[in-house]
């Protein structure tokens, strides 16, 4: 005997979301935390060249991803788990109305001011017109016809990640290990964002703006600055417990910011 039967009073949204989409095939997890970054700011503010909280946060992933290398790893082949041999880190930059990014390479044996340079280098080069990968990229792009966006970039995807073709711009396993992206600048509060199919990181950090919230300290509450640290992980690759053991390390780090110097 069956032990389900039809619906016959279900409202007419019901009725189109069961038939608009299709059963869940998205392997992401999103989870947030709020670590107080007063001791962080403080660290910031000592630093003799420009540091920033992305920087830190992207030195802390590095750190932690060493600690934990089983999750430092990649999906091929339809279902072909892989380690990766480095901790290579993909920093996001704004560069007006395009998004790029600085690959940062073997990012954990770097402190965090050889990290911030390189990001910065990366930065400045695209904004002024002298990386030539970015401007390469960007203008077969522009020239490229829409219909044929989709093919090149699962075409990209197959030689790029599954095959690991250097192609001119485009680095083998491109984004690394993981891809750290700030929206602070935009006033943004707390936000996730979703996987880039090219990618193949197992995880997408969201970095917002720092903020001031009330904070438990002991039996009393203080008002303190906050960053609600924002991630989507690859449940492929990342479960409940492994995610626990990373963000509690990068909590740990944050309270102790002398250890991403």
């Amino acid at each position: 005997m069956s032990r389900f039967t039809p619906i016959a009073n279900a409202s007419s949204f019901r009725r189109m979301a069961a038939g608009m989409w299709r059963s869940p095939r998205d392997p992401s997890i999103y989870g947030q935390m709020d670590v107080d970054a007063t001791r962080a700011l403080a660290f910031l503010a000592e630093q003799p060249e420009r540091v920033t909280v992305t920087h830190l946060v992207a030195r802390a992933v590095a750190l932690a991803l060493r600690e934990q290398p089983e999750i430092n790893a990649k999906v091929r082949f339809w279902g072909r788990l892989e380690q990766r041999a480095t901790i290579d880190l993909f920093v996001t930059v704004a560069t007006g109305r395009d998004l790029s990014g600085a690959r940062i390479d073997e990012a954990d044996t770097k402190t965090l001011t050889q990290l911030a340079r390189e990001v910065g280098d990366r930065a400045g080069r695209i904004r002024n017109g002298d990386d030539k990968d970015y401007a390469r990229t960007r203008s077969a792009m522009k020239a490229m016809p829409w219909w044929l966006a989709r093919p090149t970039t699962l075409l990209t995807d197959v030689l790029v990640n599954e095959l690991h073709v250097q192609l001119p711009g485009t680095p083998a396993d491109p984004f690394g290990s993981a891809i750290i992206t700030s929206v602070g600048m935009f006033g943004i509060d707390a936000a996730f964002a979703p996987f880039v199919p090219l990618a193949r990181c197992p995880m997408l950090i969201l970095v917002p703006e720092v903020r001031p919230r009330p904070w438990a300290v002991g039996t009393t509450v203080e008002v303190r600055p906050v960053l609600r640290l924002c991630a989507t992980f690859d449940h492929r690759i990342i479960d409940g417990a492994a995610a626990g053991r990373f963000a509690a390390r990068l909590t740990a780090l944050f309270e102790s910011p002398q250890q991403l110097a």
